[in-house]
């Protein structure tokens, strides 16, 4: 499984991962890139996919819309 999660702290972060737990402990010490000035940040919405082309497929159209806290707002996807 994949999930494609956002998460928010002053702007929005959007991005795939196949280990969700795994990837949100990197976000918490600082082992990302993007992530790394501000450890603090809140996981607001998360999908689950069955393949990593599907994931990351999502993460494009999300990333490309320009408008990823719209994103959340759909009932559809799971919202935290």
């Amino acid at each position: 499984m994949y999930y494609v999660y956002i998460l928010k702290w002053k702007r929005y972060y959007c991005w795939c991962t196949n280990d969700i737990k795994r990837r949100l402990q990197e976000h918490k010490r600082g082992k990302t890139k993007t992530t790394k000035i501000s450890k603090t940040y809140d996981l607001i919405w998360y999908y689950i996919l069955e393949t990593q082309e599907k994931a990351l497929e999502l993460e494009r159209k999300i990333k490309n819309s320009g408008h990823i806290e719209r994103w959340t707002e759909n009932k559809e996807f799971i919202v935290i």
